[in-house]
């Protein structure tokens, strides 16, 4: 299935698709174990009480930053009162995807804005024995299986590391298995 925007270093391709969502993870043979398998990989956005999954109700333009492979994505809620301006990218030398998000409060009242990632991660292309935890001292949570790892972190202005973070039983009473806010 064709993906909207794709971001890549020839051993690490990130697709995402037409609604800002990470769809495919391929490490490190691309075309070969898609660590995702086109579930998706959602990222939301809560403020005064309320949140919304990126999606239909955000008004989105994806696009490349100028002649870059830097994703360059502006969404705009409405209801929220929000626009992001939201950047990707995959290292050149390194298998590293770096996201930026730059939030921007349309109304004049100071705000609580938190970002969430939820990860659902089908390691070698197949959920069963995929494993999360949280590391304290990283303050990052790590998802592995056998030989693939893949370490979840961030930071603002103010701080790193995740602050919150939730894991649970994969499709199990709709518990998920990273949701990481920032």
């Amino acid at each position: 299935m064709p993906r909207d925007l794709p971001i890549g270093n020839g051993s690490l391709l990130v697709n995402f698709d037409a609604d800002y969502n990470l769809r495919d993870i391929y490490f490190p043979f691309v075309g070969a174990e898609n660590h995702a398998v086109g579930h998706p990989f959602r990222f939301g956005v809560w403020a005064d009480g309320q949140f919304r999954w990126m999606g239909r109700d955000w008004k989105k333009t994806l696009d490349y930053d100028g002649n870059t492979l830097v994703t360059k994505v502006v969404a705009e809620n409405q209801d929220l009162g929000l626009r992001l301006v939201c950047y990707d990218a995959v290292d050149f030398h390194e298998n590293l995807l770096v996201r930026k998000v730059r939030v921007e409060n349309l109304r004049k009242d100071i705000r609580e804005v938190k970002l969430f990632w939820h990860f659902d991660f089908h390691l070698y292309g197949n959920e069963v024995g995929d494993t999360a935890l949280y590391d304290p001292r990283g303050k990052c949570v790590i998802h592995y299986k056998d030989m693939r790892y893949f370490l979840i972190g961030g930071s603002t202005e103010e701080t790193s590391g995740i602050d919150e973070y939730a894991t649970g039983r994969h499709r199990i009473r709709l518990k998920v298995r990273t949701v990481s806010p920032f």
